[in-house]
């Protein structure tokens, strides 16, 4: 049995979430609290509630971004720390994609475009095509908003758009999503088993700048 801790501290929500015993327990909250000052400590109280010890963690999933720079680094920091002290092997997982994917499970919709808010008058886009719940297409970059088109980036009105990029660029958001732990730990265990992980030293944040910085998924 593989026990995995996921994190995700990429936006304004600080997502945690442990699989162990053939549980999940999460702690997903949106709060303007610096995540900092409370994500071992909750890391901590998962642990208990999932009645296993540190130790006991054969994985660690960590959301890279893009996102809140800030944020990504803790998330970064603490998977590579974890990963290090723990000889543990690192799942690097795009928090836009866990984005898309909640969206994919819940409402079954195979179109997927995410649009976060980076500041400086730019948008980070990831652009997602699923089929029988499993990832087909996905890339994703950083556009300014005077650059943002749909036809420039290869899509149209069939996709559902998600994050606080929408207002940017006055398109609707289908719901209301953020990066997720549950999420990641999810994606973080189907690479896993394909043999994906990577050391802790090897894990990078997603810091995406112009064109030619397209992230293959």
């Amino acid at each position: 049995m593989t026990n995995i801790l996921a994190i995700d501290t990429s936006s304004e929500a600080c997502s945690i979430a442990i699989y162990a015993n053939g549980k999940i327990k999460k702690f997903h909250e949106v709060s303007s609290i610096k995540h900092s000052e409370r994500t071992l400590s909750i890391v901590d109280e998962l642990l208990i509630d999932s009645k296993i010890e540190i130790g006991e963690l054969d994985l660690i999933a960590c959301g890279v971004g893009p996102g809140s720079f800030t944020g990504i680094r803790l998330s970064c920091s603490i998977a590579q720390g974890l990963g290090y002290s723990l000889e543990l092997p690192v799942v690097a997982i795009s928090s836009m994609l866990s984005m898309a994917y909640q969206l994919n499970k819940s409402e079954n919709l195979n179109k997927i475009c995410c649009l976060v808010n980076a500041h400086m008058n730019q948008i980070y886009v990831g652009r997602y095509e699923f089929s029988s719940g499993k990832i087909t297409e996905s890339s994703e970059k950083v556009v300014t908003v005077s650059d943002f088109s749909l036809k420039g980036l290869c899509l149209d009105t069939t996709f559902a758009f998600l994050g606080d990029g929408c207002e940017l660029i006055n398109i609707k958001p289908f719901s209301v999503i953020y990066p997720d732990a549950k999420s990641i730990l999810e994606l973080a265990h189907l690479e896993f088993k394909q043999g994906k992980q990577i050391k802790p030293e090897e894990l990078k944040p997603i810091y995406l700048s112009g064109e030619e910085h397209w992230s293959k998924i």
